[in-house]
């Protein structure tokens, strides 16, 4: 934070310590501890920790056993995704939830998820092998969601975006709108960008968006924010007949089979609800280079020193 605002407050908000570091903020923080420690205390045992090194070992570590090895794995999904939103929220002055309650929310959120998966499968008692399988399959997504994480000697994570793949050719024919969207996202920027481009079946001139937003946890995140403040500009226009186009493979996947990617149920359950707002709607994937100008747009307003929203005002300097 530090590296791009010299006079930004470096404390932590959860705990109010004078320097906030990766290594504080997971799990030293006061706050993030008593988080990290009601959902797993109890599942570690004696390995229990909140060194962020040791935690990342326990995350590979095949002594803990099959199924305390996944629990954990998805444990620390959750735990990371609330914990940064958590500080966020504080951030832009937001009511602080009490530890407690998180932990409660997302103890409750963990059984809701087993029991959701226990309705589908009633042979197996207590975890069934169809939870553990799912919660192994979540724990290597939490890894592909484009992220990959750096050791660095500074307390830092480097977080690397590499979720575009594209494999989608484009018709020149379609009716309604086609909508470009991308999200460009950067561990040391303050804001991340989003990006929209359209182009319409029945000649009308293109229109676009930019916008930055507080940074969001990761690529990914960026990626559905990008797609959801697409959605509400299309909404606002009334087309409703529009077809969305991202160069973010996991982005489709997300939307295509949500009950797979709990971490992002608050995102999918808006999604579910804008989608119901258009009579035609279709997300579909498409290469990186198709998707150029939308990824233009959003590099851009990501490295704005301020918020800022542009809707059919983009400076002609960023033009294409």
């Amino acid at each position: 934070m530090l590296s791009w605002n010299v006079g930004a407050n470096p404390s932590c908000v959860l705990c109010q310590d004078p320097l906030e570091t990766r290594n504080h903020l997971f799990f030293r923080c006061r706050y993030s501890a008593e988080v990290w420690s009601g959902l797993t205390a109890k599942l570690l045992s004696t390995k229990f920790t909140t060194a962020w090194n040791h935690v990342l070992k326990l995350l590979t570590d095949s002594a803990l056993g099959h199924d305390r090895l996944l629990l954990t794995r998805y444990a620390f999904q959750l735990a990371i995704h609330s914990l940064w939103t958590e500080r966020n929220n504080r951030k832009h002055g937001e009511n602080p939830v009490p530890s407690t309650n998180l932990v409660q929310r997302l103890d409750k959120q963990i059984r809701n998820r087993i029991s959701s998966i226990r309705e589908r499968d009633r042979r197996h008692e207590g975890y069934p092998l169809e939870v553990l399988r799912l919660a192994e399959k979540e724990a290597q997504l939490w890894q592909s969601a484009q992220i990959e994480l750096h050791h660095e000697t500074h307390g830092t994570a480097e977080l690397v975006n590499r979720s575009r793949v594209g494999n989608t050719s484009l018709d020149s024919n379609y009716s309604g709108y086609r909508f470009f969207v991308d999200g460009s996202w950067k561990e040391s920027d303050k804001f991340s960008g989003t990006g929209w481009f359209c182009t319409s079946s029945n000649g009308e001139p293109p229109t676009m968006g930019a916008a930055n937003l507080r940074r969001s946890l990761s690529p990914l995140h960026t990626e559905f924010e990008a797609l959801l403040w697409a959605m509400k500009c299309m909404i606002g226009a009334d087309n409703q007949e529009v077809e969305f186009l991202t160069d973010c493979s996991d982005l489709v996947k997300m939307v295509s089979s949500p009950t797979e990617w709990p971490a992002f149920s608050v995102y999918l359950e808006e999604f579910e609800s804008d989608k119901e707002e258009f009579s035609s709607f279709s997300l579909s994937l498409i290469s990186r280079n198709a998707n150029v100008k939308a990824d233009h747009l959003a590099r851009k307003i990501r490295t704005e020193p301020l918020h800022i929203t542009f809707v059919n005002n983009i400076p002609q300097e960023w033009l294409f």
